[in-house]
């Protein structure tokens, strides 16, 4: 397919198309003839990430948060430490991991297993000071980090913590009940970091009584009963000052992390990446980031067991920035905000979806004159940023949409959206209000979080914009999706990268690796693209089975659909779920002979048909099928929201919805529910 290339926002690798495959693209500005990335060159790692900021920019504030006051209720102004006190506490930590494996280890072979480090520490908990700790605590000694999480349920955190193999693990005091509860599923855990302070609580005011115990000493008791070693931050400190064990960098080519990600209908799967993937990901990023004055402030909210909030974090790391920590409760994350103050917002579309809710209640949905006036000042600047891609306004800014950016920071100078895709109407809307650079990008645990990005002064929606320097991507066709690289106007397939991001491998995978990884070192996305015809890319199908829903997560609709057949009213149903929603839909044809004696005793005597298009029984159903979904224990992403009563069963004869195996067509469904599917939403 041959391209316009003028005003074409990406570079077309001359002569590199072939059979299947569009050109090759890479970024029009940086590195368009190598994806070789010279940025830094010094740095390697991510301990010289860490360490070059700790020695360049000492007294200069690294991590804070805010202290909870238990007579008040209230979270207090945050608190920071410096980038010297932190490199302090994590030299400590980081031989205070080794000092602790090694006093547990009973022969030579263990010690000398424990002094060749290359093993992992797990992590569990929220974003905190101590994430960061343990996180630069690993790279500090050739230790590696596994992230754990709650989202992906109970026992996939515990299959985590087993497969990753890790012999430690460093959590909030929360999560040391989750863990002990199955202590007899993870033999290979041997020692458990509490990042909270286990010091015995004041005695109890109570009168003495020989019986009078408390919940640390409890718990210290639990764990000893079970083997397993037990200490605080503190502690583990303590013991690595005292132990005279130096530093033990690592090299490019170790492993920095393993995050575990939700993309497939079974166990979740552990991508390993390297110190180079990582350091490689900041570079690509920085866009113009290099100057370090004043410094950046993030909050930090985006989870840290997930690549979008690592690699965010480790961006700010490489300004010598200041990350604030969000108190741990997403719904007062714009009280954290206004109190940090933060330059950036790194945003989610669920997140920014609930702001532009918000905001237009408060403009251009008001009523009287404040609503009139708004109408008139978004549709203006509107009007005037999708012609110069200048969100600013010297008149409307002061007078009306200061306070709007003030409900986030009153620093606020740029934000984005990554994790999935975000409604056009949203960002536009929401880069007017703010008045800042607001831009949408793309990338994936296994490229380590970057791929593709708008550029600041982009007017564009609905893309995520072009190739980073140092990334090439290009679209392999997807002839069982009719998805062509020969398509007209704009090529479409399955999105390809190439990067030094890219991952090595998924743990104990390889087969899964060989899927993903095709010749030329190209990692296959999953993700169906489309090259407009601006040069800049838009994603507009997901390739398997399987979707992202608004907040990032995956979701696997057969498995949802196996689990909803179990229903006694259920005979078939469709699973359906958009990247810019938070929740899916479905379509549920009941089966009749238990659904219409339910039904009718519901709204009386109707026929199968009446009884399906009944509101009142549309409405039990969803109720009924919602409570059943909690019982089979799925997570709150997974439960549907709305759903449409089909009384005509899908077959491979009639609607051509099943395959001659008695599959559902799922893109065929799509299709046919299209209309259906959209009233669902918007209801």
């Amino acid at each position: 397919m041959e391209y316009n290339t003028k005003g074409f926002k990406s570079y077309v690798v001359p002569d590199s198309a072939r059979p299947g495959f569009t050109p090759i693209l890479r970024n029009l500005v940086v590195y368009k003839d190598s994806i070789y990335n010279s940025v830094s060159p010094d740095l390697q790692t991510i301990y010289d990430l860490f360490w070059a900021a700790v020695e360049n920019a000492p007294d200069r504030d690294f991590i804070g948060h805010r202290p909870y006051d238990p007579e008040t209720g209230k979270f207090l102004p945050y608190v920071f430490q410096t980038y010297k006190q932190v490199g302090e506490r994590v030299t400590n930590a980081s031989a205070g991991f080794i000092k602790a494996m090694l006093m547990l280890s009973k022969t030579e072979q263990e010690k000398q297993k424990v002094l060749a480090r290359k093993w992992p520490i797990a992590i569990y908990s929220i974003n905190r000071p101590e994430w960061k700790i343990a996180d630069k605590a690993c790279v500090t000694q050739s230790l590696y980090s596994v992230a754990l999480y709650d989202t992906l349920g109970y026992d996939s955190m515990l299959y985590i913590l087993d497969h990753c193999e890790a012999p430690m693990v460093v959590c909030s005091l929360d999560k040391i009940p989750k863990i002990m509860l199955n202590i007899g599923k993870l033999p290979r855990l041997k020692i458990i970091v509490c990042m909270d302070s286990l010091k015995d609580s004041q005695h109890s005011r109570s009168v003495p009584s020989p019986f009078n115990t408390n919940s640390i000493r409890i718990l210290r008791e639990w764990t000893n009963h079970c083997s397993i070693k037990l200490y605080d931050m503190e502690e583990i400190e303590e013991l690595g000052k005292s132990s005279g064990i130096p530093h033990f960098p690592p090299k490019p080519e170790d492993i920095y992390t393993v995050l575990y990600t939700s993309g497939t209908t079974g166990n979740p799967k552990g991508v390993v990446s390297t110190h180079s993937n990582y350091v490689h990901s900041v570079k690509c990023s920085t866009m113009g980031l290099l100057n370090r004055d004043p410094p950046p402030v993030l909050i930090s909210y985006l989870p840290l067991a997930h690549t979008y909030g690592r690699n965010t974090e480790n961006l700010n790391l490489f300004q010598y920035g200041k990350i604030g920590y969000f108190c741990g409760d997403i719904s007062k994350i714009l009280e954290d905000t206004r109190a940090l103050q933060p330059t950036s917002f790194p945003g989610i579309p669920r997140l920014l979806s609930r702001f532009y809710d918000e905001i237009r209640k408060k403009t251009i949905d008001a009523p009287g004159i404040t609503g009139k006036i708004y109408r008139k000042a978004v549709a203006e600047k509107l009007v005037k940023f999708k012609k110069t891609g200048n969100p600013r306004d010297e008149f409307w800014d002061p007078t009306l949409f200061k306070p709007i950016k003030s409900m986030i920071s009153d620093r606020l100078t740029a934000a984005g959206s990554g994790s999935a895709s975000i409604e056009p109407k949203v960002l536009d809307f929401l880069r007017v209000v703010f008045a800042i650079d607001m831009i949408e990008g793309f990338g994936m645990t296994e490229t380590s979080a970057v791929g593709l990005k708008q550029v600041p002064g982009d007017p564009s929606s609905g893309n995520i914009g072009t190739p980073l320097p140092g990334i090439e991507i290009r679209l392999k066709d997807v002839p069982e999706m009719n998805y062509l690289s020969t398509d007209t106007p704009c090529a479409r397939g399955e999105l390809l990268i190439r990067s030094k991001t890219i991952f090595r491998e998924y743990l104990k995978e390889p087969e899964q690796t060989r899927e993903v990884m095709l010749e030329g070192n190209w990692f296959a996305t999953g993700d169906i693209a489309r090259i407009n015809e601006d040069g800049s890319i838009s994603i507009i199908d997901r390739k398997k089975s399987i979707f992202k829903l608004s907040q990032g997560e995956y979701l696997a609709p057969e498995r949802l659909e196996n689990t909803l057949s179990k229903h006694p009213l259920v005979s078939q149903s469709f699973v359906y779920g958009r990247s810019t929603k938070s929740y899916p839909v479905g379509v549920i044809v009941p089966d009749p002979l238990t659904f219409v004696p339910w039904a009718t005793k519901i709204v009386g005597n109707k026929t199968f048909e009446e009884l399906a298009k009944d509101p009142k029984v549309v409405s039990e159903v969803l109720k009924e099928v919602q409570a059943y979904s909690r019982r089979s224990k799925m997570n709150g992403f997974e439960i549907l929201r709305n759903i449409h009563l089909e009384h005509i069963p899908f077959d491979a004869d009639n609607n051509q919805l099943l395959t001659p195996t008695l599959k559902l067509r799922r893109f065929d469904a799509a299709k046919y529910y299209n209309d259906i599917l959209e009233e669902l939403y918007e209801e």
